[in-house]
């Protein structure tokens, strides 16, 4: 099973808000080269001939070659593979809306949490994609669930159309019996032909979707740290101002600071305000015993270039404060704004330790610490992808240095990828 972002026993905290299928992929850090400064963004689309087509002959969308060539006729599209249809018995087919609560209340059912309210329905009707939605029917009852939401995500010089699978149930009394393997087929299919060149998804259990071509693409971390120990090695200083703010200003500053910031991050998406207020939504599910939400902007000369979301949970014992701020978000365009939205965390009255989940592994606050051994860090695997079009995927971004690179692909599960490549790729684009 799968969420939009299901990123300690506290790992479920953040599993549990993406598995409800209502936010993104928050703090994936791909541990490859960033944007190069002053490159021009690249889009790619899976019905055009990538760079470099019209002179080397390629055929339309950068398909396979034959062994040794540069051009080849193109692989046989969807359904040549291994027949996959729908189980003997069954339909499968996007919801309607009318059905969003069956379609939610087996998703929660499958993940052993509370029914949805109304509420809650009504934020998530806001981000899903009904025509990407799939359910499995037996007779009259909804059986299976799976979704897509379409994304953009920032690779190194470019950025790339993505579907971020999520939604991912299936009800106990019809396991083992394909319906898994038929959506993701049906979801492979999909966005082949939209043109997303990468899959990506953030997995219940490892083991479930290596079969379907997923593989592990990032790494996150989940960290600890105790504020008798967070002193810098030096005082922060800033020409900029922290304040609280209130949701509707929290969605419309966040969400550029948000971008300021993905572009930069290989493995961000774009988010545009409905995924903020989205994720600013104030649940008392959500809560689990801590507070409401507290909402910090960071602003230099009136500009946001960072914000901080967290929940503050008290506690008290013989030696008296001994609370724990839960840090769900902090982004940051600036080492400015992000010193100090951490130095605002750490500095929490009646806080005895600072907890935060889906942090990029290469988190510079160790360096902004005058004892940087003191975070407690928990490794965990972060996004999984899968590429749809080997070619636009590979073709799509840039690398560090000039090379040239074949490859053989295998790829049963989607036909089309299987081929020789040869990938010649640099700081300026890659064919």
């Amino acid at each position: 099973m799968a969420g939009a972002r299901e990123p300690l026993c506290r790992r479920r905290r953040g599993n549990g808000w993406h598995r409800r299928g209502r936010g993104p992929f928050l703090q994936p850090a791909i541990p490859l080269s960033p944007v190069p400064a002053g490159r021009q963004q690249i889009w790619t689309d899976a019905t055009r001939p990538p760079v470099g087509a019209a002179t080397d002959g390629r055929g339309s969308a950068g398909r396979a070659t034959k062994a040794g060539q540069r051009v080849g006729q193109p692989l046989p599209g969807p359904g040549t593979g291994s027949a996959i249809g729908t189980p003997q018995g069954l339909e499968l087919r996007p919801i309607h809306e009318e059905e969003q609560r069956a379609y939610s209340t087996l998703m929660r059912r499958a993940f052993g949490e509370s029914l949805p309210t109304d509420e809650e329905l009504a934020i998530s009707r806001e981000i899903t994609e009904f025509d990407r939605t799939l359910a499995f029917f037996d007779g009259k009852e909804m059986v299976a669930t799976a979704g897509i939401f379409s994304y953009e995500m920032t690779v190194p010089g470019g950025t790339l159309r993505c579907g971020g699978v999520t939604r991912v149930s299936v009800l106990t009394t019809h396991r083992r019996r394909g319906l898994l393997t038929a959506m993701m087929r049906r979801q492979l299919d999909d966005m082949h032909e939209r043109g997303e060149p990468l899959a990506a998804l953030y997995a219940s259990e490892a083991p479930i979707y290596g079969r379907f071509g997923y593989g592990l693409g990032t790494y996150q971390a989940a960290v600890e740290l105790e504020r008798s120990h967070s002193a810098f090695a030096k005082p922060v200083t800033s020409i900029g101002r922290l304040s609280m703010v209130d949701v509707p200003t929290g969605v419309r500053q966040f969400t550029r600071v948000w971008e300021q910031a993905r572009r930069n991050q290989p493995g961000m998406l774009a988010l545009d305000e409905r995924w903020l207020r989205s994720q600013l939504t104030d649940l008392e599910l959500h809560r689990e015993g801590s507070s409401p939400h507290y909402r910090v902007l960071y602003q230099a000369s009136d500009n946001p270039s960072g914000f901080a979301i967290y929940r503050i949970k008290m506690d008290w014992d013989a030696a008296g404060p001994n609370g724990t701020l839960r840090l769900e978000m902090l982004v940051a365009a600036t080492a400015e704004a992000y010193a100090a939205l951490w130095r605002h965390v750490l500095d929490v009255d009646l806080m005895a330790r600072v907890s935060a989940e889906m942090r990029p592994l290469d988190e510079p606050l160790r360096f902004l610490l005058a004892d940087s051994r003191q975070p407690k860090t928990r490794i965990e695997d972060g996004v999984w992808l899968r590429l749809v079009d080997v070619p636009a995927a590979l073709t799509g971004r840039r690398y560090a240095v000039d090379g040239r690179l074949g490859l053989r692909v295998r790829d049963p599960f989607c036909p089309w990828n299987d081929g020789q490549y040869e990938l010649v790729g640099g700081p300026d684009g890659a064919e």
